[in-house]
C-alpha cells in the first residue's frame, strides 16, 4: 500500500525528471518504494494491488455499516465496489497511483455519514486521515474529484439537518487533511508549476477521455465494445467502464423505486451530478467548468467521476438488498420486471448476433478519432466477427444472470434465506469480470533480451531512445531520452516539441518523433532502437553523445526562449565548447584551451555529487534537465562556499566555477519540502492530540 513515507522520495518528483527523461511520476512520493528495498518489484506490486482492492471493499463495508445497513448488504456493496469496472479495470492498465487514491474515497464519504449518525465531530478525524492518505497516494485528480463529490454529499446531508457544530467539523476536514499531507503536497504543487501541467491545458487535451454516452451500456454488458485488451470503443475501457454487475444494477434501480425517500434522494442526486460531470465534453457544462472553475483546466479524463458515481450506485444496490432482508417480502412485480429484463437482454443479444450493421457501428467509433485500437483491425473481417460474437455473448451472459436473479428472488418468496443467493450471484459475477480484467504475466518476459544484452555489451553514461517501446529503459535499468508520463518538465517538453517541428507553446507530454536532431547529442543520446516485425533494430546516434560533465569557457547570454532555440540551430554553435545562458554567470569564465577536469563521485535519483579541478574560471555544464527547484551545494574542501545552478541551452544545467578544487552536490533545494515537512509534523501532533482526547472521553 502507498502508506510508507520516505522523505527522500520527495525529490523523486523532480529528480526522476532530471536524471532520466524529464518525466515526473504522479506516484513518486508514496509508491511501494520502501517495500522494494526489501522485496522484489513484482511481489511488491502484486501485494500493493491486492491490499488496495481489499481495503476498498473494507472501507465500503464500513461505510454501509455507518449508514445502518446489515452485514450481508454491506458485504454486497463492498464486493461490487472492489471489482467494479471504474475501479478494478485500472489493474489491467497498471495504474497503481490511481488505485491507491481511489481506495480512500469510500472512507472519506463514510466519515461524513458517521458525523451525522453520531452527531459527534470526532468522526471528522477519520475524514482528515483518509484525505491525507488519498493526497499521499500521489494522484491529485482523484483528490480533487472526491472533494467535489464529498462536498456535494455533505451539503445534501445538511439540508434538513442543519447544525453549526457539524457544519464546522465538516468544513475543517479537507483543510486539516491537506495540512497533514503538506510534506508532499507543497513540493508537488511547486514541482507541477515547472511541468506541462503548470499552465492551463489546451481545451482539446483537457476534454479527452470524457465518458462516451454509449458506454452507459457497460453497466450491464462490460464487453459490448470488446474485451479490455482489444477494446474498440472510444477512449480507454478502464476510464469508461461502468460495470457494477447485473445484480448490482437491478438492486440499485429497485432502491430508487422502492426505498424510502430519505434513503435514496441524496445518492440519486450525487449519481446524476457525477455522471453529468463524467460526460465532460459531451455536454456544454464542461466548457463552462473549464473556463470558470479552477482545477478543471488542469486535468484530462474527467470520466474519472464515474468511479464516484459507482460508489453511490453500489450504495443504492446495498440499500435495496437491505430492504428485502428487512421486509422479508418480495413484490411479484419486481420479480416479473427482472425476468422481463432477462428477456430484453436476450433479444438484444440475438439482434447483435444476427445484424449486418455491426461493421458500421465499429467504423463509427473509428471515425470519431477517439479510438486507440490499431486502425487495421477495423477492416479485419475476422476481428469484426469476433467482436460481434463477444458483444452478443456479453448480453446473453447478462440475460442469464438476470434470469438467475429472478429465480433466486422467486425462491426467496418462500424461503427468505435464499436472498443470500443474491450476494453469491453478485460476487460470482464480479469475480468473473475481474478475472477477465486481470493481466497476468512473467515480469521477466517484458524485458527485451536483445536490447538488454546489447546495452550490457556497450556500457556507458549515455541515453537511449526506443521509438517502439519508449519506456523499455525503465525495465532494464538504462537511461532514456523520452518516455510516457502524464507530467513532463515544461522546458524539456518545449525543446522536444520544437526539435520535431512543433510549436513549443503547445508542448504537452506527447511528442511524435519524426526525425533525428543533432542537438540530441547534448542530451547524451547514444543509440536509437526500433522494431521491424519481431526483429530489434539498433542504430548509433549520428552525433557522438556528450559526456555527463563538460567544462566550458565560452558562453553567451540570451534571455528569450525562441532566441535560444534559434542560436542552438546556428551552424556556429558547438554544445561541447559553448553554452547559452539566460543571465550573466558569476564568476565569469576566462577563455582557456584547457579548463580542467570534472568527475562524478556518486549519483542517485536524489543527488549528484561532483568533484572538479579547474585551472581557470569556467562553467560546469551538466547534461541533465534543469528545473528551478534544484540547486548546487558546496561540500567540504570546495574553493567556493556558494554555487548557483543556472539553465544552460534552455534545458540543461550550468554551474559557474572559480579556479581551484570543487566538491559539489546537486540536489533538490526548494524550501517547499522543508516548509511542508514542518507543517505536516505540527498538524500530525495536533491530530494525535485530538485523537487521544477522543479516546480518553
Amino acid at each position: 500500500m502507498a502508506i510508507f513515507y520516505s522523505p527522500a522520495a520527495h525529490a523523486c518528483l523532480d529528480i526522476r525528471a532530471a536524471t532520466c527523461s524529464c518525466n515526473i511520476s504522479h506516484g513518486a512520493n508514496l509508491v511501494s518504494a520502501n517495500w522494494r528495498r526489501e522485496i522484489s518489484t513484482p511481489v511488491a506490486i502484486n501485494w500493493s494491488v491486492a491490499l488496495h482492492v481489499f481495503a476498498t471493499g473494507a472501507f465500503m463495508f464500513f461505510w454501509m455499516k455507518q449508514r445502518g445497513l446489515s452485514a450481508p448488504a454491506s458485504f454486497f456493496a463492498g464486493t461490487l465496489v472492489m471489482f467494479c469496472g471504474a475501479f478494478f479495470s485500472h489493474v489491467f492498465a497498471g495504474h497503481l497511483p490511481q488505485l491507491s487514491a481511489m481506495t480512500w474515497s469510500p472512507l472519506i464519504l463514510c466519515s461524513i455519514d458517521a458525523v451525522f449518525r453520531t452527531q459527534r465531530a470526532r468522526w471528522s478525524l477519520l475524514g482528515m486521515f483518509a484525505i491525507a492518505m488519498q493526497t499521499l497516494a500521489g494522484f491529485p485528480q482523484y483528490v480533487f474529484y472526491t472533494g467535489i463529490i464529498a462536498g456535494l454529499y455533505a451539503t445534501l446531508r445538511l439540508i434538513g439537518h442543519w447544525n453549526w457544530r457539524i457544519a464546522a467539523a465538516l468544513l475543517s476536514t479537507y483543510p486539516a487533511g491537506v495540512l497533514l499531507a503538506a510534506a508532499q503536497l507543497l513540493p508537488a504543487i511547486q514541482t507541477t508549476r515547472e511541468t506541462t501541467r503548470g499552465f492551463r491545458l489546451p481545451f482539446q487535451f483537457a476534454s479527452m477521455l470524457s465518458l462516451p454516452p454509449e458506454n452507459f451500456v457497460t453497466l450491464l454488458s462490460p464487453d459490448l465494445f470488446g474485451h479490455i485488451a482489444r477494446y474498440w470503443g472510444r477512449w480507454y475501457l478502464w476510464e469508461t467502464s461502468l460495470f457494477i454487475g447485473v445484480a448490482g444494477l437491478v438492486f440499485a434501480i429497485y432502491a430508487i423505486i422502492r426505498c424510502e425517500r430519505g434513503t435514496k434522494w441524496r445518492p440519486v442526486i450525487v449519481i446524476f451530478v457525477a455522471f453529468l460531470l463524467a460526460l465532460g465534453a459531451n455536454t456544454p457544462l464542461f466548457g463552462f467548468l473549464y473556463t470558470w472553475v479552477p482545477g478543471f483546466d488542469r486535468f484530462r479524463s474527467i470520466s474519472k467521476f464515474s468511479f464516484l458515481a459507482s460508489l453511490f450506485l453500489c450504495l443504492l444496490a446495498a440499500s435495496g438488498l437491505n430492504r428485502l432482508f428487512r421486509e422479508k417480502r418480495i413484490e411479484i412485480p419486481f420479480i416479473a420486471a427482472v425476468f422481463a429484463g432477462a428477456v430484453a437482454l436476450g433479444v438484444a443479444g440475438w439482434w447483435i448476433a444476427s445484424t449486418g450493421s455491426w461493421p458500421g457501428l465499429m467504423n463509427a467509433s473509428r471515425a470519431s478519432g477517439q479510438s486507440y485500437l490499431f486502425p487495421q483491425l477495423y477492416a479485419d473481417t475476422e476481428f469484426i466477427a469476433q467482436s460481434q460474437h463477444l458483444a452478443a455473448m456479453s448480453l446473453f451472459v447478462a440475460a442469464g444472470v438476470c434470469a438467475l436473479l429472478g429465480i433466486i428472488l422467486a425462491s426467496a418468496r418462500r424461503e427468505p434465506r435464499a436472498l443470500f443467493g443474491v450476494i453469491a450471484l453478485g460476487a460470482a459475477e464480479m469475480l468473473v469480470f475481474a478475472h477477465g480484467a486481470r493481466a497476468t504475466f512473467d515480469s521477466t518476459t517484458i524485458v527485451n533480451r536483445d536490447e538488454k544484452r546489447f546495452l550490457e555489451e556497450h556500457p556507458g553514461d549515455y541515453r537511449i531512445m526506443n521509438v517502439a517501446n519508449p519506456n523499455s529503459a525503465m525495465s532494464i535499468g538504462a537511461q532514456d531520452m523520452w518516455g510516457y508520463e502524464a507530467t513532463v518538465v515544461r522546458r524539456y517538453a518545449e525543446f522536444m516539441t520544437w526539435s520535431q517541428g512543433g510549436n513549443p507553446d503547445q508542448a504537452m507530454s506527447y511528442v511524435k518523433f519524426v526525425r533525428y536532431d543533432p542537438l540530441f547529442a547534448m542530451l547524451r543520446l547514444g543509440y536509437v532502437l526500433g522494431q521491424r516485425g519481431n526483429q530489434l533494430e539498433i542504430g548509433d546516434a549520428s552525433e557522438a553523445p556528450m559526456s555527463h560533465l563538460q567544462l566550458v569557457s565560452s558562453y553567451r547570454v540570451l534571455p528569450d526562449r525562441n532566441a535560444i532555440f534559434d542560436a542552438l540551430r546556428s551552424t556556429t554553435f558547438d554544445p561541447a565548447r559553448e553554452v547559452i545562458l539566460e543571465s550573466e554567470p558569476e564568476p565569469k569564465p576566462v577563455p582557456s584551451e584547457s579548463a580542467g577536469a570534472a568527475r562524478i563521485v556518486a549519483g542517485s535519483t536524489d543527488a549528484l555529487e561532483i568533484e572538479a579541478d579547474v585551472e581557470q574560471p569556467c562553467i560546469l555544464l551538466i547534461t541533465d534537465a534543469f528545473t528551478p527547484s534544484w540547486g548546487a551545494v558546496a561540500l567540504p574542501g570546495s574553493v567556493q562556499t556558494n554555487y548557483k545552478l543556472l539553465p544552460a541551452n534552455y534545458i540543461l544545467r550550468a554551474v559557474p566555477l572559480l579556479a581551484g578544487h570543487h566538491h559539489i552536490r546537486v540536489e533538490y533545494t526548494h524550501g517547499a519540502l522543508t516548509i511542508g515537512k514542518w507543517i505536516s509534523i505540527i498538524a500530525a501532533l495536533a491530530f494525535l492530540a485530538a485523537l487521544g482526547r477522543c479516546v480518553r472521553t
